[in-house]
């Protein structure tokens, strides 16, 4: 054989083929400590502080506890004092509303007990067939005068308190105590108007509806163009004359004894249920005054 072939096929150690995947594979593993990630552990062992510096710790926390308490503490009760005063200043003008109604009925009640007293003297021994103007306008207003001297109290915000629990709002335990007085003084006194025309309707009316003229009535207040209480206080005397009807069965005592009757109701509901409401009204309009400085 000669040299030259013999050279040709002899494997070149430098030249001999490489393994590609074991290349690869040792590669990766030469370059993959390059890329790992070193996780480092923390310190756990703390270096122990001294007692002051927990002290502080707990003192602050306290602290920031304690004044928020207290700042949650004064926004509740400067909006409690808030609700009250608004409360405080409805329940007033409500009450104080009523005080001022209250004295014109009143007025007009003692205006009617005169009236009342004129009729009574009058039916024991005057003219029963030839009566004055005087002695009709005392009639009218013994019989027929009934709306204007029933007092009906205003509670509604006494009931919304009450109802809604609102009445927490006033510290006051005397304001809270007028408050419950006043309640009860109302109840009296619509009770004692229920009473007083319970007396008009059912014993009085009868009486009118039998011996009244209504036609004087009618004339003096211009058929009803005003009131009769107006008419009665303003306008003169009708045209026409007024008379008892069926005074035939016309009977003085009876009368007598009826508006006698009558009257012992006005001045007891004056004397007793009018009088005590009036004094809690304006005890009541005091202690609000006083408390929240209500002009």
């Amino acid at each position: 054989m000669p040299e030259e072939d013999i050279t040709e096929q002899s494997p070149d150690p430098e030249s001999a083929p490489v393994d590609i995947k074991q290349d690869s594979t040792i590669s990766q593993n030469e370059a993959q400590p390059a890329n790992m990630e070193v996780h480092h552990h923390p310190d756990l062992h703390h270096q122990i502080k001294p007692w002051k510096a927990y002290f502080l710790e707990f003192l602050m926390i306290f602290l920031a506890v304690t004044m928020g308490f207290f700042a949650e503490t004064i926004r509740e009760r400067f909006s409690e004092n808030a609700k009250a005063k608004e409360l405080a200043e409805s329940l007033y003008k409500e009450v104080y509303s009523d005080s001022v109604a209250i004295q014109k009925i009143l007025k007009t009640r003692a205006r009617k007990e005169e009236e009342v007293d004129y009729f009574i003297a009058y039916v024991r021994d005057s003219s029963l067939t030839n009566v004055s103007d005087s002695f009709y306008r005392s009639f009218a207003w013994s019989f027929l005068i009934s709306s204007t001297i029933l007092f009906e109290p205003a509670d509604g915000m006494l009931n919304q308190l009450r109802n809604s629990g609102s009445l927490r709002y006033f510290k006051s335990n005397t304001l809270q105590r007028e408050i419950g007085e006043l309640s009860v003084a109302i109840a009296k006194v619509r009770n004692r108007m229920s009473v007083e025309f319970g007396i008009l309707s059912q014993d009085l009316r009868p009486f009118v509806l039998k011996y009244y003229d209504f036609r004087w009535n009618d004339e003096l207040s211009k058929n009803s163009s005003q009131s009769l209480l107006d008419a009665l206080e303003k306008q003169p005397s009708p045209k026409h004359k007024p008379t008892i009807l069926h005074i035939k069965d016309f009977n003085r005592q009876e009368a007598e004894n009826l508006v006698s009757y009558y009257r012992l109701a006005l001045r007891s509901t004056k004397t007793l249920q009018i009088k005590n409401y009036v004094e809690i009204n304006h005890k009541l309009l005091e202690t609000l005054r006083k408390e929240y400085q209500i002009e």
